[in-house]
């Protein structure tokens, strides 16, 4: 009985090897036949209708906007110059007068003093002055707005069901070509 069991045993073994390479062929094949069945090919199908899509385009365009304007200038320069210069001769004078701590008081009294005396002077001169006219330009933007065409959007049939796509050529035939793809689940 040993040496029929061996004897089976070999067989089966034989028959397994047989199998695993029967299916390494057979294996490619019926995937080769799967994918035979997926593909795609064109067709044609029915357009329905063509729609014009617009958008707004705006456009803005600068200018210049000039006129004349009037303001009032003073006689003055506007700077602190005039107050620092009269608070230096305001100080040397009131340096001359007084001792001790008293010349130091006096100093810093003739610097305030030359400072206000010069300032109130600008200030005189500035109520003297005249209305002067000056060319002013500014830039400006027109705005214009219209529609444009933007694109086309085509709606066909194809096998008993509708669908869109959108393009910038209009399409001039009752049919366009599409592509089917076919694949199995």
């Amino acid at each position: 009985m040993g040496k029929r069991r061996m004897y089976t045993t070999l067989i089966n073994e034989k028959w397994s090897v047989k199998m695993q390479k029967q299916s390494l062929i057979f294996l490619p094949l019926l995937l080769a036949t799967q994918l035979s069945f997926a593909g795609s090919y064109t067709d044609t199908a029915t357009v329905t209708s063509v729609d014009k899509v617009y958008r707004d385009h705006t456009i803005r365009e600068p200018y210049q906007d000039c006129y004349i304007k009037e303001f009032y200038q003073g006689n003055g320069d506007g700077s602190a110059t005039n107050e620092i210069i009269g608070g230096i001769f305001g100080g040397l004078i009131g340096n001359q007068f007084g001792k001790g701590s008293g010349k130091d008081a006096a100093t810093i009294a003739g610097t305030l003093l030359g400072a206000s005396l010069a300032h109130d002077d600008e200030l005189a001169q500035a109520k003297t002055g005249r209305v002067v006219s000056k060319e002013v330009c500014e830039t400006k933007y027109r705005t214009s707005s219209n529609k444009r065409l933007s694109h086309y959007r085509v709606e066909y049939e194809y096998d008993g069901r509708t669908f869109t796509y959108t393009t910038k050529n209009r399409p001039y035939a009752d049919t366009v070509k599409v592509r089917v793809e076919v694949s199995p689940k």
